[in-house]
């Protein structure tokens, strides 16, 4: 009788650590609103790099050629691994610089939240190779936007943080869909499918909207056990189709939850990142040992 309960005691534990996630494990480089360094950590979750996230990073990527690149609120940059600056993007007064994406043809991609708000791909010797005006009716630059990304046609996702949705525009800046949300929506992504992935921030939601405007699946507040939606951040669709989503503690909530988790299609967490010691408030984080090139569009984030 006793080896019957040794069994079943370590059947339950190896069960409750599969339902966990912790035979997932990834490299991942991360920063967050609230975080004072960008870093790198490998599997295990040991940091293994990082550098000042300067005033407030919501958006960092490591690309092919090893730079890494990030939004600092007052502006923009581009780093090696060795720590020195290749590339720099001054925010002017008054504006908020909170997304910044590398594009196939080599430009950068920003939003510089302010009046008027300026989306602007940028090339690596600083000239200005396109500007668009995006009307909103926000005044407070803070209130605006966060992550912005180019579709593989070449129209670009805005998501509008206060306002309750998100616009595709044209190259030329006009506006050829209006997706509503209920929600800041904090990153907009294209996925391979056409559909789009939607964070949506303090809604506490996550949802895919199919090309007709439909949701075709969500992930609501309290619909995961143990893991409810607080601010829903940076997001990253996988290659096998699971979802990493960036669970940012800010608002009232650090502490109280993982600060990202990978979920399944049928929205099962086979992974996790809990160490507030030590990573903190995460809201953008990109997973590391996925094939394909962020400049690219390939890593759906």
């Amino acid at each position: 009788m006793k080896q019957i309960k040794s069994f079943l005691t370590l059947t339950i534990i190896l069960l409750s650590l599969h339902a966990t996630g912790q035979e997932v494990q990834h490299r991942f480089i991360a920063s967050g609103s609230g975080m004072k360094n960008i870093v790198i950590a490998n599997e295990q979750g040991d940091i293994e790099w990082s550098y000042p996230a300067g005033k407030e990073c919501n958006d960092v990527s490591l690309l092919s050629d090893s730079t890494i690149l990030f939004s600092c609120s007052t502006g923009a940059k581009l780093v090696s691994l060795q720590k020195e600056v290749l590339w720099e993007y001054k925010g002017a007064p008054n504006t908020e610089v909170q997304s910044a994406s590398m594009l196939r043809n080599g430009n950068i991609l920003i939003i510089q939240n302010g009046t008027p708000a300026l989306l602007k791909e940028i090339n690596r010797k600083g000239k200005i190779k396109r500007e668009l005006i995006i009307p909103t009716s926000m005044k407070n630059p803070h209130a605006q936007f966060r992550n912005i990304r180019q579709t593989p046609d070449k129209t670009y996702l805005v998501g509008y943080f206060r306002e309750n949705k998100v616009c595709e525009f044209d190259r030329k800046g006009n506006i050829i869909r209006t997706i509503p949300i209920k929600g800041n929506a904090f990153a907009s992504i294209r996925l391979s499918n056409g559909n789009t992935l939607i964070a949506c921030g303090d809604g506490h939601r996550l949802i895919e909207i199919d090309k007709e405007g439909n949701e075709v699946w969500t992930v609501e507040e309290n619909e995961i056990p143990d893991h409810p939606l607080r601010f829903v951040a940076n997001v990253q669709r996988l290659p096998n189709g699971n979802t990493v989503i960036c669970n940012w503690g800010g608002h009232g909530h650090k502490n109280g939850q993982a600060q990202v988790f990978e979920i399944t299609r049928d929205k099962k967490v086979v992974w996790e990142v809990n160490d507030w010691a030590r990573l903190g408030m995460i809201s953008t984080l990109q997973i590391l040992d996925v094939e394909g090139k962020m400049e690219h569009g390939d890593l759906f984030r």
